[in-house]
Order: C-alpha cells, then structure tokens, then sequence
C-alpha cells in the first residue's frame, strides 16, 4: 500500500548555484514559515526548463496573434515580454537556510498548469513533497533568474531560446543570490 506524501506550499524561494555542489539550491519558505532546502541536479532542471518554456508557448497571449510562419516576430515577441516581466521583478528578502532547515535533493518534478501559470511539484525521497504556484509573469521572471544563475555557473546554455540572451537583466550584478 503506497501512502500519499503531504504536499507543502512555498511561499517564496532563493534560488543560487552552489558552486561547491554545483547544483542549484531553492531555499523555500512554506506556509508554516519554516525553511527548507531542495537541490536540484542541471539534468532535472533541464527538463523543467524545457517544458516551462513549452508552457510559457501556449500560455502567452501575444503569441496567440501572430503568425506561426513568422519565427523572428514570435522570438521578437518571447523577448519583449521577457524583459516586461524582468522589469517588474520586486526586490525581496532573501530566504535564509539555518542548521535546522531539511536539506533534500529533487528526484523528480511535476508541474500542473492552466492557463494563468504553473505548480511546481518537488519530489524526492523526503516526508513531505513541496509545490509553489507562479503565474506566468513569476514563471518568466524565475526563468529570467536561472538563466542568468545558469550563465554564472558556467553550464551549456543549450536548453534556453535566443530570446532569453538578449535579456537586460543578464547585464545585472551576479554577486547575490537571486529570489
């Protein structure tokens, strides 16, 4: 009998490549305000990255009026909303990760969508599964802050389009972690 994990909601993360690691840590703060620490390997988020961008495809309403033939005014598009969103970033405090915060490391993702925006679902060996919802401006601005996380720990940049290169935020200080 396989009993059902409690899903915990996050309210906010931290996101920051650990270099020592080198992976990506999510200091989550849930519901409850305690803290938690989920790592997440460049394989895993690859994945999430691919099918968040799929999702970001249906989900943009600009794109829905532009031709399909016309891939440079659809990037032209991706970038434009890209950097709208980026520009709205809001400044918050950092969730801060102490002696006592779990540490647990992703074994799989899954995310729910509708046409607002995305759960993500963290999975792994630990008691609890923990899900945060972004709607799509968050989901593009989160993106906007992997990719430069992304750049700074010096992965392939394969996995994200030519319309996130562009991005004004890429030229911002690399020397925080970024929530």
């Amino acid at each position: 009998m396989k009993l059902e994990k409690i899903v915990r909601n996050l309210e906010r993360i931290t996101t920051e490549h650990v270099e020592l690691e080198d992976r990506i840590r999510l200091a989550g703060l849930t519901d409850d305000n305690q803290t938690v620490c989920i790592w997440l390997t460049m394989r895993l988020l690859k994945r999430l990255i691919t099918h968040c961008l799929s999702l970001l495809e249906k989900n943009t309403p600009e794109l829905k009026q532009t031709p399909t033939q016309n891939e440079q005014c659809r990037k032209s598009i991706h970038n434009f909303v890209q950097q709208s969103a980026e520009q709205q970033v809001v400044e918050e405090t950092a969730v801060k990760v102490t002696k006592n915060s779990p540490n647990h490391l992703a074994a799989e993702i899954d995310v729910k969508s509708d046409h607002a925006g995305v759960t993500i679902i963290f999975k792994g060996e630990f008691s609890s599964h923990y899900a945060i919802y972004l709607n799509n401006q968050q989901l593009r601005q989160w993106l906007g802050m992997l990719h430069i996380i992304w750049q700074k720990a010096e992965w392939s940049t394969l996995v994200w389009p030519d319309w996130m290169s562009s991005s004004p935020q890429e030229t911002a200080s690399l020397a925080t972690p970024i929530h």
